[in-house]
């Protein structure tokens, strides 16, 4: 399983380290994976984007994607290429994460919208507000349980999910 994460890790580091980047457009993203460094087909290379994203090595914010690790401590072999299989492997790793373990940021929105009646698009408003105070550090689930917090909803319930999957440890 790590073995799979360090190959994800590696794979998501390229299209910055390529690009000179600490952030991408999602186009940019897949656009090297697919096209300059003609590893994936485009359907695919949307595929790890979005895996990335489930896992935790990217984060969304708008419209850009910002890798949630130092992309300089990535050393990369020099015919570095990913494993015939990977996609493969890694969407059997990251089912293995997502649906029984991981909470998605839509899961927590939509609790704390269930239970403090406020519509979510003033939630989100709220919530991207706050991350943008925090300058982005934070995982947005966390933001949104803060946020939750401040309007006096009771997240016992989406807590030990929430840190499971941000933190990989549970409390």
């Amino acid at each position: 399983m790590v073995q799979r994460m360090e190959e994800l890790r590696l794979v998501v580091s390229i299209p910055f380290k390529k690009n000179n980047a600490i952030f991408l457009s999602e186009k940019d993203f897949e656009f090297t994976l697919a096209f300059d460094l003609k590893w994936f087909s485009p359907k695919i290379a949307s595929k790890i984007k979005c895996l990335a994203l489930e896992v935790g090595l990217l984060s969304h914010n708008k419209g850009v994607l910002t890798p949630a690790f130092d992309v300089e401590d990535i050393r990369l072999p020099n015919t570095f290429k990913p494993s015939e299989n990977f996609l493969e492997s890694q969407e059997n790793f990251g089912g293995k994460l997502s649906l029984k373990e991981d909470i998605s940021f839509e899961q927590v929105l939509e609790f704390i919208a269930e239970n403090t009646g406020v519509n979510r698009q003033k939630l989100v408003s709220e919530i991207n507000s706050m991350q943008e105070r925090l300058s982005y550090l934070v995982d947005i689930r966390i933001v949104a349980l803060f946020m939750a917090r401040k309007l006096e909803c009771d997240i016992e319930a989406i807590f030990e999910k929430v840190s499971m999957s941000v933190l990989r440890i549970s409390f």
